[in-house]
């Protein structure tokens, strides 16, 4: 289980993932459960929400993941070990932050939160792929290590940056997935989640970002999202204004 506070307004919110607990106080509290599957043993009195995500099962031989890889991703990584590009987990959040609101703000999507990444502590962890001194992409993850669940939490690169080969960009982030997965395989997890998936998307953005996902192998998987009336309430006014997102 991975619990956290953070703010939506002036109010201090309280972010449960993966495990269920159920409480009398949260029905009256701001609060909600992410992510679950069918363990729950008690109904929430609350607003249940159906969700959607990409998990990859670790528990698999390495070789028959990687059969599972798309031929392209297969060709593109081996590209770009060859090209010097290097991976790496590192906990410089600040030098993430900076990184990826490059991304966020070219992109004109969320931006990520210092505040709440350190709040995560242990819980989080971030990786780099690095080609001649300079980053090209980076990821952050939500690490469950007694359930044995990695899901990611924010993915960015210099894609859009006019200088610069976007194809080397696009090699080192598949390789940068590629080395992630075979790093938490490595440190005994169960499932790899790739952060969600956009069902029946009309976006064309959204509808790349579900191919890229579905480009490694994973399966998609419904969860289910409990919602206390409070923390349902200021979601619907932060997203009614333009300031729902992500950590």
């Amino acid at each position: 289980m991975i619990k956290y506070y953070k703010k939506i307004f002036l109010f201090k919110v309280r972010e449960t993932w993966f495990d269920y607990q159920f409480r009398i106080a949260d029905i009256f509290s701001l609060n909600v459960f992410m992510h679950l599957k069918d363990q729950h043993k008690k109904q929430f009195h609350g607003v249940k929400d159906i969700s959607y995500t990409v998990e990859l099962n670790l528990e698999q031989d390495q070789e028959i993941i990687f059969a599972n890889f798309s031929n392209d991703v297969r060709r593109k990584i081996k590209k770009a070990a060859t090209e010097g590009t290097i991976c790496y987990f590192d906990d410089d959040i600040d030098g993430f932050v900076e990184f990826f609101n490059d991304f966020a703000i070219r992109k004109n999507t969320f931006t990520a939160s210092k505040e709440n990444m350190v709040a995560l502590g242990d819980c989080v962890a971030m990786s780099f792929a690095e080609n001649n001194g300079q980053i090209l992409a980076a990821h952050s993850y939500l690490i469950d290590k007694n359930i044995g669940i990695v899901r990611g939490i924010h993915s960015g690169t210099r894609r859009l940056h006019d200088d610069g080969d976007k194809s080397l960009v696009g090699r080192a982030h598949k390789y940068l997935v590629v080395s992630d997965i075979l790093h938490f395989k490595k440190m005994g997890f169960k499932v790899f989640d790739f952060g969600g998936y956009a069902k029946d998307t009309q976006d064309v953005s959204m509808k790349g970002i579900n191919s890229f996902k579905l480009f490694f192998g994973g399966k998609i998987v419904t969860c289910i999202n409990y919602y206390s009336y409070g923390y349902w309430f200021l979601k619907k006014i932060s997203k009614l204004i333009g300031t729902t997102g992500k950590l």
